[in-house]
């Protein structure tokens, strides 16, 4: 992972900071956040890739793409769920530019937020002092390698989590691993294939139930778009 990180910090990224506004329609007060994130995701990405190959290592594109350099529509939602939430100890799993941990932290929430990709704290170094979140834990963490957390959450949160065929029952069995008694699991979601196997492996296998609920989040100019948000709660036996 050490070397990885070397050669991540060695790519060049384009990026600018923006203002960012989560607001329920019917609030009367939004919260703002100023965010560093990616100026151009698809240029960023081909860039990333003509530097992979001069250094003879195009394979790691893959593993190093920075799609969590950009805000997506289901962070948007799960930031939604942040603010109606009382403060609690959280985890977010494969934050990204971790908008949900960014104002958990300034909300009173414990909040920890995780990824495996080795420039994520570095967007986070720019983006936790400018939003009053400089209480807000980060630990550069891979659910899927399998590696114990070494902690439980009273609330476990992720969003848009399930782009692969693979990551349902690993995703569904890592979220209610680090689940402390009593505690919840909310995943965000813009209904990628996998979301239905996620369901039944908490449900049908690890003994939860569910409660659905659709938002609408802004996502293009002038354009919204439908989120998925997903709660989880353990059954009583």
């Amino acid at each position: 992972m050490n070397e990885l990180k070397e050669i991540a910090e060695r790519l060049s990224l384009d990026v600018h900071t923006i203002d960012e506004v989560i607001q329920h329609s019917g609030d009367a007060v939004p919260c703002r956040l100023t965010l560093t994130t990616l100026r151009d995701l698809n240029s960023t990405i081909d860039r990333m890739f003509e530097e992979l190959e001069r250094l003879g290592q195009p394979e790691l594109l893959e593993r190093l793409c920075p799609y969590f350099g950009v805000i997506w529509p289901s962070a948007r939602a799960l930031a939604l769920e942040v603010l109606e939430s009382k403060p609690c100890s959280v985890i977010e799993m494969g934050c990204g530019l971790a908008i949900p941990s960014l104002i958990a932290a300034t909300k009173g929430f414990k909040a920890l937020a995780t990824d495996f990709h080795p420039q994520v704290e570095r967007f986070l170094r720019f983006n936790r002092t400018p939003n009053g979140a400089e209480n807000l834990r980060y630990r550069e963490w891979d659910w899927q390698s399998g590696a114990p957390l070494g902690e439980s959450f009273e609330w476990v949160i992720g969003s848009d989590l399930l782009y692969d065929k693979e990551l349902p029952q690993p995703l569904a069995r890592t979220m209610a691993q680090a689940l402390a008694p009593g505690g919840r699991i909310t995943l965000t979601d813009p209904g990628r294939p996998y979301l239905q196997s996620f369901c039944d492996e908490l449900v049908q296998n690890l003994g939860f139930q569910c409660s659905t609920k659709i938002v609408s989040v802004p996502h293009l100019p002038k354009k919204n778009q439908e989120i998925f948000v997903l709660d989880f709660i353990k059954r009583h036996e």
